[in-house]
């Protein structure tokens, strides 16, 4: 494995997070002065990395191989979270696990921030733009990286040829551009939502980009019936194909969304999960019928897209509820978004497998296929599904095992586990967990390792770790 590619790749996302660090290091000018300096140093780091990591780059090749994509995915998690960690260590708002905990937090768009209200000021923007700026890159590296390493999500990319992902630069950049947009309009969107909904201009630029990043730091006047519907509408488009979007944003007609299976699976989960939790709520609680209605969607939507809003104290939620917003969290958004979970497009392929299988077992002669989005699902990509499947069963199973010795009862090694996995934070206080910062150093550490491979799916990370062996055995 040569490093072009990945010095190429690294060198345009530290340049990246170089005008994200710029954006506050000025915005601290006038807020808070005396702390300025502390994100001086994330300023340089990046700004010479990607100076520094562009040299090595600029012979790159045209193909990218999938040991140099899994390291690339998984290294620049690694690089961002340390970066974004140095102005909360710098400040001693926290220590070195703390901070690095609520950083690896953001970028993983988990929503754990450590800071209590008096303590965040500037800070609270720098964790929020890092979770925009997590999310951005992500999807940056859905369209380039992601192809190659998980086969599932080219389904239904492109109705004209969804399975020709070539990772070379050329189509990378095709697509770079139609995410970047789409991604950067949303975030527009929301924010006028949220400014229209009363929200003074700079709570509700915090707010969308909080919510189209499904980082779910905080919510703002959730009492506020239009601030809830800003938020459901942001949190909607924030779990959509943006790809998709693009494509009928493009050609100026819905069809294209209506027709794609997954979109309809996705409104399907909403409005099936919404009825059933008003129900609930309308029968324990006492609410009206809109009331409940409106409560459940914005629910729903925040732990369907791994957003996480926790508008309320979610212990108090009975367990139906719980149960039921918990698995919600595997399922995810749909492919192209930046939501976390195993996404909708797997499961349907799960269901169609099982379906075509009983099938086939009454009758052996027919010859049955898989299809998704109109298109024929090969046996590779039924592999990889199901390898991803169970690689995420078994993960976070194990994880909860290692947690649970950090003394946590079985629920909450279950909500934290899910949490890190699925980057939904809000499950670990789903259970009961509200202070995360509690936990044994040791904990803190394979919890931010378990955000990074829920965020980059365990597959990467496992070539990274073949990658690496590899690498050691024919060095030594």
């Amino acid at each position: 494995m040569k490093g072009a590619f990945i010095f190429y790749g690294l060198s345009r996302i530290l340049a990246f997070f170089t005008v994200g660090a710029l954006l506050i290091t000025a915005l601290s000018l006038y807020s808070e002065t005396g702390v300025t300096v502390c994100f001086l140093p994330t300023l340089a780091l990046a700004g010479i990395g990607s100076c520094l990591c562009y040299g090595p780059g600029k012979a790159r090749r045209q193909q990218m191989r999938l040991s140099e994509g899994a390291v690339l995915l998984t290294g620049s998690w690694v690089v961002l979270a340390l970066l974004g960690a140095l102005p909360f260590i710098i400040s001693h708002r926290l220590s070195v696990v703390d901070g690095i905990l609520d950083s690896v937090s953001a970028v993983t768009t988990n929503g754990l921030f450590l800071l209590s209200h008096e303590e965040a000021g500037i800070f609270k923007d720098w964790h929020i733009l890092l979770e925009w700026m997590g999310a951005f890159i992500f999807i940056n590296l859905f369209v380039t990286v992601m192809p190659q390493i998980s086969k599932v999500f080219s389904i239904g990319l492109s109705d004209d040829n969804p399975f020709a992902f070539t990772p070379g630069i050329r189509r990378m950049n095709s697509y770079l551009k139609p995410v970047s947009v789409t991604f950067v309009v949303i975030t527009l969107l929301s924010i006028t939502a949220f400014t229209m909904a009363g929200l003074p201009l700079h709570t509700a630029v915090l707010q969308a980009l909080t919510t189209v990043s499904t980082g779910g730091t905080t919510v703002e006047h959730l009492g506020n019936r239009t601030v809830v519907w800003a938020c459901v509408f942001s949190m909607f488009l924030a779990g959509c194909n943006f790809l998709l979007l693009y494509r009928v944003t493009s050609e100026r007609t819905l069809r294209p969304l209506w027709r794609n299976t997954e979109i309809r699976v996705f409104l399907a989960v909403l409005l099936g999960a919404a009825l059933l939790l008003s129900m609930n709520v309308h029968d324990r609680a006492g609410f009206e019928w809109n009331e409940s209605l409106r409560l459940s969607v914005f629910y729903v939507l925040s732990f369907l897209t791994t957003t996480g809003f926790t508008g309320t104290n979610l212990a108090l939620f009975p367990d139906f509820d719980k149960l039921l917003l918990f698995i919600l969290t595997f399922v995810g958004g749909c492919v192209g978004s930046v939501t976390g979970g195993m996404k909708i497009i797997r499961f349907l392929i799960l269901f169609k497998m099982s379906s075509q299988e009983l099938l086939r077992t009454l009758h052996p002669q027919m010859v049955i296929s898989v299809k998704a989005n109109g298109v024929f699902v090969s046996l590779p990509v039924i592999n990889r599904v199901l390898n991803v499947f169970f690689l995420f069963i078994g993960l976070f199973f194990l994880s909860v095992l290692i947690l649970a010795p950090a003394g946590l009862s079985p629920l909450e090694a279950l909500g934290l586990a899910g949490a890190g996995l699925t980057g939904t934070g809000a499950t670990a206080a789903l259970f009961g967990l509200g202070d995360v910062g509690s936990l044994p150093v040791w904990a803190k550490a394979y919890y931010c390792i378990l955000m990074i491979w829920g965020r980059v799916e365990v597959v990467a990370f496992l070539l990274v770790v073949q990658t690496t062996m590899h690498f050691f055995k024919h060095r030594w």
